[in-house]
């Protein structure tokens, strides 16, 4: 993954061309969906991914089979001569009229207005088609090995889609649109399939990534990094917040406190612009309990009650932030979620990290810690062309929120530093 070189960001987001799509034969792949993570083959798929996305591993779907009945998976296998050379995961999701917040500019202000009018208070239920996941920002949706040519993958992509569309129409279960989130800029070459098979193309807000120097060895070489600024405002949170209490949760944890992390969970998650998916209470024990070291939850506690968490799964070069939970009426007084950022480093440091992926929301104080903004393609399309027709004019007045990028390192460090890369 690519982001623009530093000087860039002061001039705004610009968009690298992506490649022509071109349209390809894929008979000679076989393309297999299965119902059930317990379908693939475990040996062949887990290897394929590890390292790229933990949120492909089988062992994080299986943690996920918790959830309500109103999420289904269908997961593909690309074999070319009897060979795993891809796969892809794919959630069924009902989403709700009031759940899709994206941002408009002001010139779609008239959107609002008009669904308000014909929908009024009405809640409208969609059978939606995530390629993607639901739960987390970034890449997460398909692995493919690296013979495989972008443009033969996003073929790929669309016929694992059609086969699926297909499949859920014939049960009775018709998919009513096809969300495909989150593609970065290397993969534009893959996306552009989906412009030409009437897809609406739409960006929405920017993963906010954070390299780290090699030669930060403690959270204190990270601070002498930062401009007296900047340096003073951390040093400001831990005052604010030294009277918290962190505590690294193991599985005992989790369940002991399940109640309190799900209700921290929704105060945030209430707040998002863009919602597919939801969790509950006995997810994260879960993933604790399939994952290990590779998923973390560190609870924050003043005067023993549970006042925030922070959880975070771990690569082998970089650190994939994941939910958190506020209690939003102390938050501000105690410095939490400027707290949380700042211990994401001190991971990502301790664990000898290239990057950490902060997700695409709070942008701007994201940005006064180091992060960049990584641009963030997504494509949906309805099945009917009269309702298509309408989600690509809506959509194409959704644009990612605007923010005020930070600098907060010194000169020096600026210099030494060109793009950054994720591995």
């Amino acid at each position: 993954m690519h982001c623009r070189n530093f000087k860039e960001f002061k001039g705004g987001l610009s968009q690298p061309k992506a490649e022509k799509a071109m349209h390809f034969d894929v008979s000679q792949f076989q393309v297999l969906i299965h119902d059930e993570i317990d379908d693939v083959l475990a040996e062949a798929w887990n290897p394929l991914v590890v390292n790229k996305s933990v949120f492909l591993l089988t062992h994080y779907f299986d943690a996920l089979r918790i959830l309500d009945e109103n999420l289904s998976y269908r997961f593909a296998c690309f074999l070319k001569d009897s060979k795993l050379v891809g796969v892809a995961a794919f959630q069924i999701t009902m989403a709700e009229s009031d759940n899709l917040n994206a941002n408009f500019d002001k010139s779609g202000r008239w959107v609002r207005s008009v669904s308000k009018k014909l929908l009024g208070n009405r809640k409208m239920r969609f059978r939606v088609l995530v390629l993607g996941n639901s739960f987390a920002t970034g890449e997460h949706g398909f692995v493919f090995n690296d013979q495989i040519e972008p443009y033969t993958q996003g073929a790929l992509l669309l016929k694992a889609i059609d086969e699926i569309e297909a499949d859920c129409k014939e049960k009775g279960n018709r998919i009513s649109a096809t969300v495909v989130k989150d593609f970065y800029p290397k993969s534009f070459g893959i996306s552009e399939h989906f412009n030409e098979e009437g897809y609406a193309e739409f960006f929405v807000d920017p993963n906010m990534v954070m390299s780290l120097k090699p030669e930060w060895k403690t959270f204190d070489d990270y601070l002498a990094s930062l401009t007296t600024k900047y340096r003073t405002k951390a040093k400001a949170a831990f005052k604010k917040s030294a009277n918290i209490v962190l505590k690294d949760f193991d599985i005992e944890d989790l369940i002991a406190h399940r109640e309190e992390l799900f209700s921290l969970y929704e105060k945030v998650y209430d707040r998002a612009d863009f919602r597919l998916g939801k969790l509950n209470a006995e997810v994260f024990s879960r993933m604790k309990e399939n994952l290990g070291e590779a998923f973390t939850l560190k609870g924050y506690f003043l005067e023993g009650k549970l006042v925030g968490f922070q959880s975070a799964f771990k690569y082998e070069n970089w650190i994939d932030t994941h939910f958190v939970g506020i209690d939003y009426n102390l938050n501000h007084e105690y410095s939490i979620y400027s707290r949380m950022l700042y211990e994401y480093i001190m991971m990502g440091i301790e664990s000898g990290v290239k990057q950490i992926s902060f997700g695409r929301t709070a942008s701007e104080i994201k940005s006064s810690v180091g992060a960049y903004p990584i641009d963030v393609k997504c494509y949906i399309r309805h099945r009917t062309k009269t309702s298509n027709a309408l989600l690509k004019l809506l959509f194409s007045y959704i644009r990612p929120s605007q923010f005020s990028q930070r600098m907060p390192f010194k000169q020096d460090v600026l210099k030494s530093i060109d793009d950054y890369q994720m591995h």
